[in-house]
């Protein structure tokens, strides 16, 4: 049996290796998470689906296009969690 963080790092491997359908199923498995985690954060801040939702797609976003900057001797969650947070962080100093 394999560990979600090891199924998603051979994605990403993929994914930077060109294969578009494992580009695709990565975005697909991360956006899942990210969506469950910009909901629980924005909550605290009287935020809702909308905004969770618009945070997910810059992440996606920025993941997409920095996906060559992951470096495969590391996890990947700790990357894709990085990533994740700055955004949440542009996202509440927009919204002052």
């Amino acid at each position: 049996m394999t560990s979600p963080e090891t199924e998603l790092k051979a994605l990403m491997l993929a994914s930077q290796a060109g294969d578009a359908a494992a580009h695709r199923a990565l975005l697909e498995r991360l956006s899942r998470h990210l969506r469950a985690y910009y909901k629980r954060k924005l909550a605290s801040f009287g935020k809702g689906a909308t905004e969770a939702e618009d945070l997910v797609q810059e992440a996606l976003l920025a993941i997409h296009i920095q996906r060559h900057s992951y470096d495969p001797a590391e996890l990947l969650t700790p990357w894709v969690h990085a990533i994740a947070r700055y955004k949440l962080i542009d996202f509440l100093r927009r919204s002052r």
